[in-house]
């Protein structure tokens, strides 16, 4: 802090009160918060391109939460008086709850905003950074956002797998054409592709679930980077704020943003499974003509009023393209960061906060858009058969009955297929074994019968009773199987949701203490 001169030449000045030069000394420090190496006041446009306000308002609350840590931790310590610690704290309740937009927009970041506004209300304010950097106080904001949003999306998952294996089950009945490189392919079940769609979700959760524990550190007490000479407690700070333990060394503590990029990994992964599934409800809502999308997910042309658009699914697809973009980015600028803190990083925390809004509200709007779409199981079958999707059935046949080696099979079936015989009897059969393998043509009088030409797709679908295959009795133990991990997975969820809640509640119920 730059020196503060005041005039005492008259005795009115003189017998001036402490409290006076006290309001005196918090004016200047409210108006230029971390200025003391500097003569002059920053230049207003890069004061502007510097401020990082605009996106801070998610970590407002955040703040608010460390701040009061903190000043638990200085008060328990011994470097606060009781006194100045309930000053404090008064004055950061009365900010939280008159909200962001009353700060002052005129600083470079939340931190320096709250600090000035608490300047404004005790005169203890410029004790409460005692022991502290921006450089810790901003990590434990982040790790803090990007954990209770990740909690979130780890909800919205479940949710979104919910839905999905309702769905499976409601629909184990319908076969459906299996596609590979968008043709039609080989038969299946509609409920095995949607388990598909559950198992890929699957692996987001538990991603997110591992960097939810990565994230749950607390950084606090690493101050710019070397700690500090004053004594603290950080496993205190980390129990009041509901972490699952610390950052233990405190160059890494606020040098890595690895915890964000990891995130935005997340985050971007989840978006690369939800626009895989968006893209096929809009295929499948166009010519495929699969299902019918509800009417609140989608819209309709300005022109052409025959239209039906799929517009929310069409978006989460594009969303996951921005967001992906937000990982590029933030790895980009990561990449080369000497140690420790540099602000570079500021410009990683806005795609943090895309990345995590978006993935959690894009999974959201899935679940809703797969609850209340309605499949046409009569279309679905009809196609199943589709595109000579019995081919590799017929050629499986050749092998188990005639014996012959599977490559003679596919190319007999591959002729077949070449002169557009897709429904194929015994004689045009014999026709393609001749043409491909004449040697094998009598075993294929002797083997294969007119009956092992009729493929029926329920019927081929039923035949493959692997680990999980289509057959209707694998695929209901699937769905079973993966109801009861779901279940462990609620309860593993919500018990972490509430030793967070109970970790605050305390640091609620210490903050009443101190200031009753």
């Amino acid at each position: 802090m730059r020196e503060l001169e005041f005039e005492e030449s008259n005795e009115e000045g003189k017998n001036e009160n402490k409290k006076d030069k006290k309001t005196k000394i918090n004016d200047e420090i409210s108006k230029e918060i971390i200025r003391s190496r500097l003569k002059a006041s920053m230049d207003k446009l890069a004061l502007e391109f510097s401020s990082s306000l605009e996106d801070d308002k998610n970590i407002f609350y955040y703040d608010i939460l460390v701040d009061f840590a903190h000043t638990l931790g200085l008060y328990k310590k011994g470097h606060l008086t009781k006194n100045d610690a309930r000053e404090i704290v008064l004055g950061l309740m009365k900010i939280k709850d008159e909200g962001f937009e009353k700060l002052d927009k005129g600083y470079e970041d939340v931190h320096e905003a709250i600090e000035a506004k608490l300047s404004e209300l005790t005169n203890c304010a410029a004790k409460m950074h005692t022991a502290r950097s921006r450089n810790d106080e901003v990590a434990a904001c982040l790790r803090l956002y990007a954990r209770d949003r990740l909690l979130a999306i780890l909800r919205a998952i479940l949710e979104l797998r919910e839905t999905i294996l309702r769905l499976a089950k409601e629909n184990i009945d319908v076969v459906f054409p299996g596609f590979t490189h968008l043709q039609y392919a080989q038969p299946t079940r509609i409920s095995h592709h949607l388990l598909a769609y559950h198992d890929m979700l699957w692996r987001d959760y538990e991603r997110a679930f591992q960097t939810f524990k990565r994230v749950n550190k607390n950084p606090l007490g690493a101050a710019a980077f070397a700690s500090t000479s004053f004594e603290l407690d950080r496993e205190l700070t980390a129990s009041l704020l509901g972490f699952g333990g610390i950052v233990e060394n405190t160059m890494d503590a606020v040098a890595s943003r690895d915890f964000a990029i990891e995130t935005i990994f997340v985050c971007s992964s989840l978006m690369l499974s939800l626009s895989r599934i968006a893209e096929e409800l809009i295929l499948w809502s166009s010519e495929f003509n699969f299902l019918e999308l509800s009417d609140a997910f989608a819209s309709s042309s300005s022109i052409m009023p025959q239209k039906k658009n799929p517009d929310i699914a069409e978006l989460i697809r594009a969303r996951a393209a921005r967001v992906c973009g937000s990982l590029s980015s933030a790895m980009m600028i990561y990449k080369a960061m000497p140690f420790a803190y540099n602000r570079d990083f500021q410009e990683v925390n806005p795609l943090m906060y895309f990345s995590l809004e978006s993935a959690e509200i894009c999974t959201i709007l899935a679940s809703r858009m797969l609850s209340t779409l309605e499949f046409k199981a009569d279309e679905m079958e009809r196609k199943a058969s589709k595109g000579f999707s019995a081919a590799t059935d017929i050629a499986d046949i050749l092998v188990q009955k005639a014996g012959i080696p599977f490559r003679i099979s596919h190319r007999i079936v591959g002729q077949l297929a070449l002169k557009g015989k897709t429904n194929p009897d015994l004689k045009d059969l014999l026709e393609a074994a001749e043409k491909v393998a004449e040697e094998y043509v009598e075993k294929i009088k002797d083997k294969v019968s007119k009956d092992d030409l009729s493929v029926e797709p329920e019927n081929l679908v039923e035949k493959r009773k692997n680990i999980g295959s289509p057959s209707k009795a694998e695929v209901r133990r699937m769905i079973e199987e993966r109801y009861g991990k779901l279940q462990i997975e609620w309860e593993e969820l919500d018990s972490v949701v509430e030793s967070a809640s109970q970790s605050l509640e305390r640091l609620y119920q210490e903050l009443q203490e101190l200031i009753s």
